[in-house]
């Protein structure tokens, strides 16, 4: 089964907004709710997702 949620995070920059969404989806993954997932982050400079590495404040890979 497949569900979309949408979320407004209070989280002051892009990195923290990812390790919310991280913990919060590893929580549910190691509780067997889930068994995968992917999301997007939205910005004005463009998509960050639960690939996306950070340095700097800047995705670097």
């Amino acid at each position: 089964m497949d569900a979309r949620i949408k979320l407004t995070l209070k989280a002051e920059s892009i990195e923290e907004a990812q390790k919310i969404l991280n913990d919060i989806l590893e929580k549910m993954n190691k509780k067997g709710a889930i068994t995968d997932y992917k999301f997007e982050i939205v910005t004005d400079s463009g998509v960050v997702t639960e690939k996306c590495i950070f340095s700097g404040g800047k995705v670097i890979a």
